[in-house]
């Protein structure tokens, strides 16, 4: 079966997208923050990424998680697509580990594992059924998260900020791996809790929208998709953001994830609509969208060896101009790298990887 060209364009484009809101996080990993300059346009900055594109481009990497495992289902058949599955998600999740305990504790992909090998089992279950478990799956964890967030303040940003780089170069290496891995597994342990079935729900949602033949022309009518669900998606942030944010940001936050659902599926709608356009003009992005682990790792090494490393805490100042610019150069230097890559017709390191270790995985662990 062949690749859709729009899903790997609409990979690329949420790909490009998530440095926008992770390099705060790799400045901060506590608390993604961005210094208040009380310059107009700095802070309007922050508020149009908050609404616009915080957790935008994440939700519709995972709803595309959903449906590129449909078409993986599709590709190998029912009777070999769970273990061929099983292989690719535990090669998925050993770089995720690697990623997250030595680059970056933000790391998605071993969430994405494990959510994906939950959705292993209930990708041939009835529509209504699953259904109904993306909306369990997605509203339940953040309603909990939520209440906590409520019952138990978080601490100022200024009280928690996190530094390191004042040691000599050994030690500072230490304190950053010992960081790294404190920060990491509290994310672990935060997975069966929320994100694992947050994550979960999203993928849901990718595979009733492959079932609905979106991809084939059967998407929603543009009208709902532009006049009811970004409308939604954007007031929404902008209310919850306005009356949430200064007294309760973890609130503001988790809100706003459920915000980006029906912005990230009437994007999906809207692509399916005008595809002819978007595949002819798009090749770059649909070449990001196969080249989507390597560069998902280039953006971790260059954004935490630079935020961390070479700037020695400096970062902690950063306004919210200087992480555009930095997302500006890291964008640029992604398309230079896919553009070599797919000249050259050879495969992304990453992605060599993960094959390799999925081979591994079928000759040792799954029969």
């Amino acid at each position: 079966m062949r690749r859709i060209a729009l899903v790997d364009a609409l990979r690329g484009f949420a790909l490009l997208g998530l440095p926008l809101t992770n390099l705060v996080y790799m400045a901060d990993f506590n608390n993604g923050y961005a210094a208040q300059s009380g310059n107009a346009i700095d802070s309007f900055l922050t508020a149009f990424i908050d609404v616009v594109a915080q957790g935008r481009f994440r939700t519709l990497f995972s709803i595309l998680f959903g449906v590129s495992m449909c078409l993986y289902l599709e590709k190998h058949g029912s009777s070999i697509f769970v273990r061929k599955a099983q292989t690719r998600l535990y090669a998925l999740g050993v770089i995720g580990l690697i990623h997250g305990f030595l680059i970056w504790p933000g790391d998605i992909l071993v969430n994405y594992a494990l959510s994906g090998l939950l959705l292993i089992y209930v990708i041939n279950t009835d529509s209504k059924t699953l259904f109904k478990l993306s909306i369990s799956a997605i509203t339940l964890p953040i309603l909990l998260l939520v209440y906590l967030a409520m019952a138990f303040p978080e601490p100022r940003v200024e009280d928690s900020i996190s530094t390191f780089g004042n040691e000599n170069s050994p030690m500072m290496l230490f304190s950053f791996l010992r960081q790294n891995a404190e920060n990491y597994l509290n994310m672990l342990a935060l997975l069966p809790f929320l994100t694992l079935w947050y994550t979960f729900g999203l993928m849901l949602i990718g595979v009733l929208i492959h079932r609905a033949q979106w991809f084939q022309g059967n998407a929603l009518p543009n009208f709902l998709s532009v006049f009811v669900l970004i409308p939604l998606a954007v007031i929404g942030s902008v209310f919850t953001r306005w009356f949430l944010f200064h007294e309760n940001r973890i609130v503001f936050e988790v809100l706003n994830w459920l915000f980006a659902i029906p912005f990230c599926v009437a994007v999906v709608s809207l692509a399916t609509q005008f595809s002819a356009i978007i595949e002819r003009y798009s090749r770059l992005l649909a070449a990001l969208g196969q080249y989507s682990l390597s560069l998902y790792l280039l953006q971790s090494i260059i954004g935490v060896v630079i935020l961390q490393f070479t700037l020695q805490n400096s970062q902690l100042y950063f306004h919210q101009i200087h992480f555009l610019t930095l997302f500006g150069v890291l964008t640029v230097l992604q398309l230079t790298f896919v553009w070599f890559f797919s000249r050259c017709e050879v495969i992304g390191p990453a992605e060599k990887l993960l094959m390799n270790l999925q081979v591994w995985f079928q000759k040792r662990v799954v029969k």
